[in-house]
């Protein structure tokens, strides 16, 4: 398991994992910059609200938050950072994606802290609809979606895609394509990074597996 997940000599009663990760959020050096792609890996088991799990107070004033609407195929109205705090909260669960852009020139550590989303030995099924989908893994495993069993979008239809932001260049890398042969290159994910789903298909299905 990640750094930071529970360990093994701790005595744990519930099917659950608790743990915590690190997420770092860039900063801005200049305009159209400090963007991030993130997911949240945890379940707070308080409703994950933004205002919980991004601390208003690691970022300057002038951040922002962007989040996805798969319906429109457009971004939300972005919330963002005042002196007072988020302007408002939204529900970021596990498997959701979202932008978090810092105003400041300093990155910024987030710590997200819960239990796991996915049972010890279970999965879980997300039915994707077709088109743009902004997501992050469920379960807490840095790995890489072309070979992956346990981050399964092997039931994906072809001719799907897989979208990553580059923190780096401040732009999108080159898309992954979904042929009958598998994911045509390496897309390697780490823990509480956020993705685009492309799926060619409605009614595709993603599975996750936690396997300790």
């Amino acid at each position: 398991m990640v750094a930071g997940l529970v360990s093994s000599n701790a005595q744990v009663y519930s099917a659950n994992v608790v743990g915590y990760a690190n997420v770092v959020c860039v900063g801005s050096t200049g305009a159209g910059t400090g963007f991030t792609l993130i997911a949240n890996p945890f379940d707070d088991g308080n409703g994950n609200q933004l205002t919980n799990v991004i601390p208003a107070s690691l970022f300057a004033n002038k951040s922002q938050l962007l989040t996805w609407n798969p319906g429109t195929g457009k971004y939300n109205t972005a919330i963002g950072k005042t002196a007072s705090g988020w302007a408002s909260s939204v529900s970021l669960p596990p498997g959701v994606g979202f932008f978090v852009v810092n105003a400041s020139t300093t990155p910024v550590t987030n710590v997200f802290v819960g239990s796991v989303a996915v049972n010890i030995s279970a999965s879980t099924t997300n039915t994707l609809g077709a088109g743009l989908t902004l997501v992050g893994s469920a379960i807490p495993y840095a790995d890489d979606i072309q070979t992956s069993t346990n981050i399964n979008l092997f039931g994906l239809a072809n001719k799907s895609q897989l979208l990553s932001w580059n923190t780096g260049t401040q732009k999108y890398n080159t898309a992954v394509g979904k042929t009958a042969g598998g994911w045509a290159a390496s897309f390697p994910i780490t823990v509480g990074q956020g993705f685009f789903i492309s799926s060619a298909a409605a009614g595709s299905n993603w599975v996750e597996t936690l396997n300790p």
